[in-house]
């Protein structure tokens, strides 16, 4: 009886992947191409400060405090220039003022907003996007469109309002 019980299982298993496989389809005609974007736009332009705290009196451990700094962008051409305002200390209590007399903006971390699909690297000694970096100074950045071929390069200027 257990026999007639296994092979009824293995069977039912063949042809359950039998189905599966036989179902399954590599389409590879009669699909439309979609267009690559090519647009390589710099839409939007953000940035944050960010700390270490310790966790508790005496403690060795950490963890990073983060606060958004309001960023006014005025894009001109391939120019964006960025009036970025620090906010008063308090909001979150963990933003004193002592936190908020150390915010410059050759320690603040810049995120971008770009176009669909594209990509976007520093050029030259810009930071790297979304670790903590200098914008004391002019910094470009290439956007490159989804198409691949497209491609703006980009200066961001910044000052900082506190």
């Amino acid at each position: 009886m257990n026999m007639k019980k296994n092979m009824r299982l293995i069977c039912q298993s063949l042809f359950a992947l039998c189905l599966l496989c036989s179902l399954s389809s590599c389409l590879e005609s009669g699909l439309d191409d979609l267009p690559a974007y090519s647009d390589a736009e710099i839409i939007s332009f953000q940035f944050e400060h960010r700390w270490e705290q310790p966790i508790g009196e005496g403690s060795d451990n950490t963890r990073l405090g983060v606060i958004s700094l309001a960023t006014d962008v005025r894009i001109e051409g391939t120019d964006i220039y960025c009036t970025i305002t620090v906010p008063e200390a308090g909001n979150p209590s963990s933003f004193t003022e002592e936190i908020r007399a150390d915010v410059r903006l050759d320690r603040i971390v810049g995120i971008a907003t770009i176009s669909t699909a594209a990509t976007i690297s520093p050029v030259g000694n810009a930071p790297v996007l979304g670790k903590w970096g200098d914008f004391s100074q002019p910094c470009t950045y290439k956007v490159v469109a989804a198409d691949g071929v497209t491609s703006k390069e980009w200066t961001i200027h910044c000052t900082l309002v506190k």
